[in-house]
């Protein structure tokens, strides 16, 4: 009993000193959770801030891929998922099941979405199609469009492949918005009728009927008729027909010019089986070392039927200035009793003044020129042929050979600059430099060329 009484005083003690002492802890407040706004439907819909001109398909498809951290009125929202809950096409209606976080707090709701672009009925959706090309789409390149022109063949365009390249749009009467096809509408719709329409020589559409749920589409052409696509098909044959830049890249580009006929053909790609190139015009460019085409493609099927014309660039040739490394000078009996005509009963020593006063356009035409090609050397000899512009005629260097490989080497007034000249037991050692050919100047090289005065 005693034991009992002094621990209740020593109990009474402590309470009474109220903890003065530090001996005794003094309760903490417990901390106050941070607040966190809260989420609203009116903060998700601000958050995908969708389009009312898509149409309920469009919509979803762009709120599912819409997620991720954004500053709504203040609000730090965070989605992280989105579902369908329900939809209503013809009202442009739906509902989504979103979740995520609102600053660090999860939240999930279901959100109501309207005002989207209504499905018209079937009867609209037939009859009031417009089609027009999947943007993002090249369709240049991927759509077979010479399946349907050259070989008038229709199999392959059915409403799978066109959904492929092309977007078909219809709208109620009142036409305040337009309804895009969904895969589900596609689904429900045959093509036939595919054809093409030519405007003028180069473009055109590709006109095609629809049928929508059974119900049939408007024909015929013009702005009132079947959907069409406007189509240029020289854009699109053009993309038929690619340089073959390894095969250009060995020629030099004058030679080729001068015999496109020989040329051409090897240096571009494309379908044999089905096209034949026909060069229609020519034009060179000799400061950029290149060929401008117009090329007529003809169908290979025995009349040469005409498909498009179009303009094509040749370029990246071999640049001249390969032919300082290439170009190679040799005396001839000519030249040294040209030479040895000044200088062969001379004394020895420095000749480059007497040299260098002599055009050198009077001698070279005695030089025998040749190119380095591969492990052998192709000879040239001076032709005279007519001038670009045909009133007069030059005098160009070109292979002796008959062989067709060749012939891109054409040198048209090749110019030389004499640096030196020293005679030495019988011969004249020439220092000079190539400055020029084909009308195109080049930065040479020293080089030597010795002569043997006779």
């Amino acid at each position: 009993m005693k034991r009992i009484l002094f621990s209740a005083v020593i109990i009474m003690f402590f309470a009474a000193c109220g903890g003065d002492d530090g001996l005794t802890p003094t309760p903490q407040k417990p901390p106050t959770q941070e607040e966190t706004p809260e989420v609203k439907a009116a903060d998700i819909v601000k958050y995908f801030s969708l389009d009312k001109q898509l149409n309920v398909s469009q919509a979803l498809e762009k709120a599912k891929a819409d997620l991720g951290k954004k500053t709504i009125d203040g609000k730090e929202i965070s989605v992280t998922a989105v579902s369908e809950v329900k939809r209503d096409d013809q009202k442009g209606t739906f509902t989504l099941k979103v979740t995520g976080y609102v600053g660090k707090k999860p939240f999930g709701m279901e959100v109501d979405f309207s005002g989207f672009a209504q499905k018209p009925t079937d009867q609209h959706m037939a009859m009031r199609a417009v089609a027009s090309w999947k943007e993002g789409v090249d369709y240049l390149s991927g759509f077979d469009f010479d399946t349907l022109y050259r070989l008038k063949k229709t199999d392959k365009f059915t409403a799978a492949y066109l959904a492929k390249y092309v977007d078909l749009t219809s709208s109620a009467p009142d036409g305040n918005s337009r309804y895009t096809f969904t895969a589900d509408d596609w689904a429900k719709t045959t093509v036939s009728d595919v054809k093409y329409v030519a405007d003028n020589s180069h473009s055109g559409r590709i006109s095609f009927t629809i049928t929508y749920n059974g119900i049939k589409g408007k024909t015929g052409n013009g702005n009132n008729g079947a959907p069409s696509l406007a189509f240029d098909k020289n854009i699109y044959y053009a993309k038929q027909i690619t340089l073959d830049t390894d095969a250009v890249k060995k020629r030099y580009m004058r030679g080729v010019y001068q015999h496109l006929d020989i040329f051409y053909t090897s240096l571009l790609k494309f379908d044999a089986d089905k096209f034949v190139p026909y060069i229609e015009r020519k034009q060179k460019n000799d400061s950029d070392n290149s060929i401008a085409l117009t090329i007529k493609l003809a169908a290979k099927d025995g009349h040469d039927t005409e498909l498009a014309q179009f303009s094509l660039t040749l370029s990246g040739f071999k640049p001249l200035s390969d032919l300082d490394k290439e170009l190679q000078l040799a005396t001839s009996s000519d030249l040294g009793h040209y030479f040895g005509g000044k200088f062969k009963a001379s004394a020895d020593g420095d000749k480059s003044a007497q040299v260098r006063a002599i055009d050198p356009s009077v001698w070279i035409k005695y030089v025998q020129f040749g190119v380095r090609r591969g492990a052998g050397l192709v000879e040239l000899v001076p032709s005279i042929v007519k001038s670009e512009n045909g009133n007069n005629s030059v005098t160009a260097w070109v292979p002796t050979g008959s062989q067709a490989k060749d012939k891109d080497i054409f040198l048209v007034k090749p110019r030389i600059e004499v640096t030196g000249a020293k005679k030495e037991n019988g011969w004249l050692y020439i220092t000079y430099k190539l400055i020029g050919v084909n009308d195109t100047p080049i930065n040479g090289t020293e080089n030597k060329l010795p002569v043997h005065l006779i």
